[in-house]
C-alpha cells in the first residue's frame, strides 16, 4: 500500500506503445516547483519582495522536490529522471522568462528549445 501519489499512478495508463508518459509527468511536476521557486526568486531579485520573505517562500515551494524525485526513481533510472526534470524545467523556466517576465531570446536559441523538446520525447521513449 502506498500513498496518494502511488494510488494515482496505479490508477492511470502511462504507456502508449513505446512512449512512457510517466517520466514526463514527474518532470512536469518537478519543473512546476522550479517555476514557482524561480519566479519568487526573480521577483525578490527585482526588489518587489523582501529578501527574507522571498527566501522563505522559495524554500517552502521547493521542499517537495526530493519527494517527487524519489517517487520518480521507482519508475525510471536516476539519469533519465534527472535529465527529463532538467530539460522540462529549462524549457518551462525559459518560456516563463520570455512570456511572463518579458525577457528575450532569439535566433538559434529557439532552435535549441525545439531540440530540448525533441530530447524529452526521446527520453520518454523505451529503447
Amino acid at each position: 500500500m502506498g500513498d496518494i501519489v502511488d494510488q494515482f499512478i496505479k490508477s492511470h495508463k502511462w504507456k502508449f506503445g513505446s512512449f512512457n508518459l510517466l517520466p514526463i509527468v514527474f518532470g512536469l511536476a518537478m519543473a512546476t516547483l522550479d517555476i514557482g521557486m524561480m519566479s519568487v526568486s526573480k521577483i525578490t531579485s527585482k526588489g518587489e519582495l523582501a529578501y527574507s520573505t522571498g527566501l522563505l517562500l522559495s524554500t517552502l515551494i521547493y521542499a517537495p522536490q526530493p519527494y517527487l524525485f524519489l517517487k520518480g526513481l521507482k519508475f525510471e533510472n536516476m539519469t533519465s529522471v534527472n535529465l527529463i526534470w532538467n530539460l522540462t524545467s529549462n524549457l518551462l523556466v525559459t518560456l516563463m522568462g520570455v512570456f511572463y517576465f518579458g525577457e528575450s531570446i532569439g535566433g538559434l536559441k529557439w532552435l535549441a528549445i525545439c531540440m530540448a523538446l525533441f530530447s524529452l520525447v526521446l527520453f520518454a521513449t523505451s529503447d
